[in-house]
């Protein structure tokens, strides 16, 4: 059952077994797990089934904000049903065995949990973000082992075979509609915010949320179970803003309720040419028609003898603004994501991120270029178009234009390291419904910088070594070009301030995810993940979700009530 604030009359109380605060990716998809299983489940998603400008006004960051580097809050959250996969590019990645080891690189935030305790959720995850099988190496998938990404380059402390997988793109919103509107044990509220957690004076439990209508109606949701599914950046909100009963916000007896702020170190310092034109550029399908994509990753191996923060390079298209590129392919979509249509065609922040210019668009050496090269642009725009947006079933999630010297601009995704000053916490401004905004101040340490040198030498190295090409720096400065290309695009992905800890004085939730100290009280966020990796966190997000469902399901069976096994 869908119901919206209209439904909401002042005063009521929502009575249930399980309430998921957060209809994104991972609350439903835990919502849905636990209705599945007969459990009831109230499902409070603040935005409404569309984007709603005044629900949305609620995420903006506070007018204290100084950071430089994050990205605007209207670019990486979204309320509405569906979350922030209204906004994502459907780019799906598990977290690596290495990311959850004890190293010395991430010695301040040792993981409570290890790979064996996600793995086995790692395929479910996969069917809610419908991106196949859970199989992220070409070698695990016959009908593309058989293939290199440069003909001729093995494996070794760089490999080249690991896969990243796309979702359809899926929507979580429109995908799964039918699904929360029918399922007999949910109901999913629209419109309600909970802008409190309310514990019992003791402070040991949690006795209701406080959940409000846009216009100010105001009532109260009283569960079993609590899950926190608002996202990362909401989530760490909501705890910090329910400090009626905990000074400081639930979850902090050791003070890391905001800090450890992780996103990802991102940068294109560097290109690769390679010696062959026998190379795979752009994406690949499997034989369930997923579309997939190589990219250069580092042997744990390598990571633990160079002490390398976890990475994956892959190759792109060279900006599209700068018309130098001679190409009509690539000046036709700038002008075209440029254009009024464009903000229709792709993601807010994908869209900014690929357009942005130091000046004025140049629009008249782009119009050159797609005359210089009219007919294999115009065939792009017809095959593109169609399999981006016309074709049933699974869509395109990008293109890449083959390089006629083998040159290709390569992009680095690496994982950040946890620092304690990179943090999130209260402002003094308060949005409409009275609730404290947050600013954000993400810190990238030396080392942050640093590693995208390692890596694209470890990667220059490997190709020499085995005569398929070289690395050309695109600046002497590397570390300050990385800088320079995190500027006001920093923050997309949200890990670290709500992370997993043994002890309450190592961190705000336990292997469970339940809050220290609060009983029946859960965070299913990316802000639970005491590192970063080099993946986007949703996938691995998902798999918490989907465990911490199964867990509360078994809770509620006579053999699971007291079993060791969920304890």
């Amino acid at each position: 059952m869908i119901r919206g604030p209209r439904d909401f009359a002042p005063s009521t109380t929502i009575r249930t077994d399980v309430v998921v605060v957060g209809a994104g990716a991972i609350g439903i998809a835990t919502a849905l797990e636990l209705a599945r299983s007969g459990v009831r489940v109230a499902l409070i998603e603040s935005g409404s089934q569309r984007k709603d400008p005044a629900a949305q006004q609620l995420s903006t960051l506070g007018c204290q904000q100084d950071d430089d580097l994050h990205a605007s809050g209207d670019l990486m959250v979204r309320r509405q049903v569906g979350g922030t996969t209204a906004l994502w590019g459907g780019r799906c990645v598990p977290f690596d065995p290495i990311d959850f080891e004890d190293r010395p690189l991430t010695a301040q935030a040792p993981w409570p949990i290890g790979y064996a305790d996600v793995e086995p959720y790692l395929q479910r995850a996969c069917a809610w973000a419908a991106c196949g099988r859970s199989a992220f190496n070409a070698g695990d998938i016959p009908e593309l082992a058989h293939r290199q990404l440069v003909a001729g380059l093995p494996d070794g402390g760089v490999r080249t075979t690991d896969l990243e997988r796309w979702a359809l793109p899926t929507r979580f919103g429109s995908e799964y509609r039918t699904a929360l509107r029918d399922a007999p044990s949910l109901t999913l509220w629209t419109g309600l915010t909970c802008t409190e957690i309310v514990t019992t004076p003791a402070g040991d439990a949690v006795d209701h949320l406080v959940v409000k209508t846009l216009d100010g109606r105001e009532g109260s949701v009283v569960a079993a179970d609590y899950v926190v599914a608002a996202g990362g950046l909401e989530a760490t909100r909501l705890l910090l803003a329910s400090d009626r009963h905990h000074p400081g916000g639930l979850g902090n007896a050791g003070g890391h309720l905001g800090r450890w702020y992780m996103s990802h170190v991102e940068g294109r310092v560097a290109r690769v040419r390679f010696g062959t034109d026998r190379v795979i550029y752009g994406y690949e399908r499997d034989d369930d028609g997923v579309y997939v994509r190589r990219r250069f990753t580092f042997d744990p191996r390598l990571q633990r003898a160079a002490e390398m923060p976890n990475a994956a390079v892959w190759l792109v298209n060279p900006p599209i603004s700068d018309p130098r590129h001679g190409s009509g392919i690539l000046s036709g979509v700038y002008l075209t994501l440029i254009s009024p249509v464009g903000r229709f065609l792709l993601a807010e922040a994908i869209r900014v991120k690929h357009t942005q210019t130091d000046g004025r668009p140049q629009i008249l050496a782009h119009l050159r270029n797609i005359v210089r090269d009219l007919f294999p642009s115009l065939r792009f725009a017809l095959t593109f178009s169609y399999a981006r947006f016309l074709r049933r079933g699974r869509k395109a999630p990008g293109f890449f234009v083959r390089s006629a010297d083998n040159r290709y601009l390569l992009h680095y995704h690496g994982e950040h390291l946890p620092h304690w000053e990179s943090r999130v916490e209260l402002a003094d401004d308060r949005d409409a419904l009275g609730m404290r905004r947050i600013r954000t101040h993400i810190h990238f340490s030396e080392a942050d910088y640093g590693s995208v040198r390692t890596a694209i030498v470890a990667i220059d190295e490997h190709l020499r070594r085995h005569g398929a090409g070289s690395v050309e720096w695109l600046t002497d400065d590397v570390e300050g070009a990385v800088r320079e290309f995190l500027a006001g695009h920093a923050g997309y992905h949200q890990a670290g301030t709500t992370r997993m800890s043994h002890t309450p004085d190592g961190g705000v939730v336990d292997a469970n995810l339940q809050v220290h100290g609060v009983r029946a009280l859960y965070v299913a966020s990316t802000s639970v993940l005491p590192t970063s990796s080099q993946a986007n966190p949703t996938l691995v997000g998902i798999a918490l979700g989907v465990r911490l469902a199964e867990r509360l399901t078994k809770a509620r069976t006579p053999c699971g009530r007291g079993d060791p096994r969920i304890a």
